[in-house]
């Protein structure tokens, strides 16, 4: 959670950095948080679908996580081309994740309750 909240955070800071090293350091941040993201996928996948299905459902993810990789850029171009700058674009690509993140810091509170209605 923390990781997918971190990857929005720092797709909002990339227009905020005028310095060449803000920059790099925003990138390596938003590559190390990413890495945790993806290294972290399979073993959710295991866990929610089981040994049989685990292959499967990690195609499924990437396939979904594929249609905003292909959107994207055209949508943020046509930002640029209606605004003149890129800000925007990387500020609404940082919203789904932030998003994302928030839905999942729920989960617990939803599991919980859910064992309370149980017993």
């Amino acid at each position: 959670v923390a990781s997918f909240f971190f990857i929005g955070l720092m797709s909002m800071m990339i227009p905020l950095c005028h310095v060449f090293g803000a920059l790099v350091a925003v990138c390596l941040f938003m590559g190390l948080f990413d890495g945790c993201f993806i290294c972290i996928m399979a073993p959710i996948a295991f866990e929610l679908v089981g040994a049989q299905d685990v292959s499967q459902a990690i195609g499924f993810l990437l396939g979904l996580m594929s249609v905003p990789m292909t959107v994207g850029p055209p949508i943020a171009g046509l930002l640029r081309d209606k605004l003149g700058t890129y800000d925007v674009a990387f500020y609404l690509a940082g919203v789904p994740p932030l998003i994302g993140g928030a839905i999942l810091c729920l989960i617990p509170w939803v599991h919980e309750r859910q064992k309370l209605k149980e017993r």
